[in-house]
């Protein structure tokens, strides 16, 4: 009892701030949530940010249970999803009008049912999907129906029942392919994908039950790359597509075609997703091992090891990655190594025991074998013979110090440098009203050298008008440029253009940029939250349409990166 008052307090006192959001931008803003779930977290939590800004219990409920989710699959925090999923139904339970109420409620228990999924509670996520999947059939939702019925197939797929799995992803393809005016063009994408990527996940795995069956494989690399064709703007969907493609492909004996398929999607996977990054270096690593490319191996490797040590990441693919790096300095006589990885080797494992016999995976009958024991016995005894030769190393090693300490000075010195720019850029900015009204006052004016004439009375009409669309924050949209905001202060675009350039010294691009890029400042400056976005959902929520041009923008604004300056502005507070 005492937590439900409490949770009633903090949603009252909580309510008193928020503030009114139409139907319209709801649906709007739920689209955006449902289509970047998948494939950029960072931008589904901004739109669910939006969300919760509302009124409207409905929408309260919506909010909170994406929110639940996103937090499981962002980052695996089960207790701020649950927290999530308690205010959710604190909304739901206390909608008063229940038009749509039955919908909602399917949303809700498709986000619990894939939280419960990405717990590993897959008797608890399919008690939610299958009351889910009721609904749908009562109040005849087909689209919400195809939806639960594919999560379901993944369930089946989990559980190792590829057959029942397979069948329920064609159900939802069969639909989707014979209902397509039901789904916006991103959503169709988004849905085929997934559908597509699901049914080449489950050929595959089922080929692992039945090795002779190498017409599974075929059917696997056939739903991959339908899912490819459909994922060219779901870049997380796609890097994973890439992956398990190339691994098809090596199946299929064929290295040289998987080798490139990884190297393309090890740069996408640098850009967009960190775990995919680590698995396209192992799986690129084990690739060139395997080949006896002991110096690409390495790389990769490495590439596995500083990653998972940097941020602390417990993956068995790094597990097995030690022992390959403990082989390879063994065949390059570098001792200290060798034996550093097989130790580092012997000790994750039986930190990880109770994980590793867990999992679907080779490990398993790794850790069984003989051959493998032998060979760590053997690898042992050739690294105690080889010991003593490591002394000749030793100049070298003393070498390596120094030049290493020289980078690092020079590292430092250039790092101390950026450092005074970010600080002298934020004092800058804290005086940036003082200056922009310095500017709009017509101290700083540039005075051009054309025909064109405007009485005084007409330029400050349209500064002033210029000065509401900045206080309504009006260049936060992506329109935001010199025919519309003409038409919208009702001006044309010669007046517009010449005022902006006469009055504040620059063109209309550049006074849009600008103020979006100063308010990207102010918001990275006082709002912690905001830092956490990645750089692509920053761009889009100030109307950049890529991160690319904001990255550049701001990088002309500032002189430093997003990141550079999000790093700094961290460390002073």
């Amino acid at each position: 009892m005492y937590k439900f008052f409490s949770l009633l307090f903090v949603f009252t006192i909580q309510l008193g701030y928020t503030q009114k959001l139409n139907d319209k931008d709801f649906l709007i803003y739920q689209d955006f949530v449902r289509f970047y779930m998948s494939s950029n977290h960072d931008s589904a939590f901004v739109y669910v940010d939006k969300i919760k800004v509302s009124d409207n219990y409905s929408h309260l409920a919506f909010a909170h249970a994406a929110e639940a989710y996103l937090h499981q699959l962002k980052n695996a925090d089960t207790l701020k999803s649950t927290t999530s999923f308690d205010k959710a139904y604190f909304y739901f339970n206390n909608i008063k009008n229940r038009k749509g109420i039955k919908s909602l409620k399917i949303d809700i228990l498709n986000y619990q049912g894939l939280t419960y999924s990405k717990q590993g509670k897959l008797n608890l996520a399919i008690e939610k999907y299958l009351e889910a999947k009721q609904i749908a059939l009562e109040i005849n939702d087909n689209v919400q129906f195809v939806k639960i019925t594919g999560n379901i197939a993944l369930i089946y797929g989990k559980v190792g029942n590829y057959v029942l799995a397979i069948n329920s992803a064609k159900e939802c393809e069969n639909f989707i392919n014979s209902n397509e005016s039901l789904f916006t063009n991103d959503k169709l994408n988004l849905k085929k994908a997934n559908t597509y990527i699901n049914l080449g996940y489950f050929y595959e795995s089922f080929f692992y039950q039945n090795k002779s069956r190498l017409n599974l494989l075929d059917s696997s690399e056939y739903y991959y790359n339908r899912a490819l064709i459909y994922s060219k703007d779901l870049v997380n969907i796609k890097i994973k597509c890439q992956i398990n493609l190339s691994n098809i492909y090596i199946l299929k004996r064929n290295p040289k075609k998987a080798e490139n398929l990884y190297l393309s999607t090890l740069i996408l996977a640098k850009e967009n997703n960190l775990e995919s990054y680590i698995s396209v270096n192992y799986n690129l690593g084990d690739l060139y091992y395997n080949q006896s490319n002991y110096d690409k191996a390495l790389i990769h490797f490495k590439k596995v090891d500083s990653l998972c040590q940097l941020y602390d990441l417990n993956r068995m693919d790094h597990i097995d990655c030690m022992f390959s790096m403990a082989k390879i300095y063994n065949f390059y006589n570098d001792i200290n190594n060798s034996e550093k990885y097989l130790s580092l080797y012997n000790s994750s494992l039986k930190k990880n025991i109770s994980t590793l016999l867990k999992q679907q995976t080779d490990i398993n009958s790794k850790l069984a074998s003989e051959i493998v024991k032998k060979e760590i016995l053997e690898l042992q005894e050739e690294i105690n013979l080889k010991r003593y030769v490591k002394y000749l190393y030793v100049l070298i090693v003393i070498i390596v110090v120094l030049i290493l300490l020289f980078f690092l000075y020079k590292i430092r010195k250039e790092k101390k440098s950026a450092n005074e720019r970010i600080i002298k850029l934020i004092e800058e900015f804290k005086n940036k009203l003082e200056i922009k009204k310095s500017s709009i006052d017509g101290n700083e004016e540039v005075i051009l050298n054309n025909s064109l004439s405007i009485d005084e009375e007409k330029e400050n009409e349209i500064i002033d008008k210029l000065k509401k669309l900045e206080d309504l924050k009006y260049f936060l949209n992506a329109d935001f440029n010199l025919q519309k905001v003409a038409k919208k202060i009702k001006t044309n675009t010669t007046y517009l253009s010449y005022v902006v350039n006469k009055r504040i010294g620059k063109s209309f691009s550049e006074y849009s940029n600008e103020l979006k890029i100063n308010y990207v400042i102010d918001e990275l400056i006082h709002n912690v939250t905001y830092r956490k976005y990645s750089t692509q959902a920053i761009a889009e929520s100030v109307g950049f349409k890529n991160a690319v041009s904001f990255s550049k923008s701001f990088n002309k604004r500032t002189g430093v990166t997003p990141a550079q300056f999000i790093k700094k502005i961290s460390e002073i507070d």
